[in-house]
């Protein structure tokens, strides 16, 4: 689930969306999950420097970067024996169009 939400919200950045809304595309996605979310959106410029602010600064030929962090909740003691949460992470990139 991790892996198709991140990419959807890669696949919207890479067609213009906002930071925000790369989010909301990630949540919705998600929204069965119980734990804590974190989407972080950035973006390389054509030649493969870092171009700083999403909003302000993707463009087109460069690659948007979405990253999503997920906290998940041990339901069995086992798993709580070990840490109280599993942190997942996912990242995906694609072309920006």
């Amino acid at each position: 689930m991790l892996n198709n939400a991140t990419r959807e919200g890669v696949r919207a950045a890479s067609l213009s969306a906002s930071g925000s809304e790369v989010d909301k595309v990630v949540n919705d996605a998600l929204s069965d999950l119980e734990g804590k979310v974190s989407v972080t959106v950035t973006c390389q410029t054509p030649l493969g420097g870092t171009c700083g602010s999403w909003d302000a600064n993707h463009t087109t030929g460069g690659v948007a970067v979405v990253t999503t962090t997920y906290q998940h909740a041990w339901l069995t003691p086992v798993g709580k024996a070990i840490s109280s949460t599993l942190t997942l992470t996912k990242t995906s990139q694609m072309r920006i169009e």
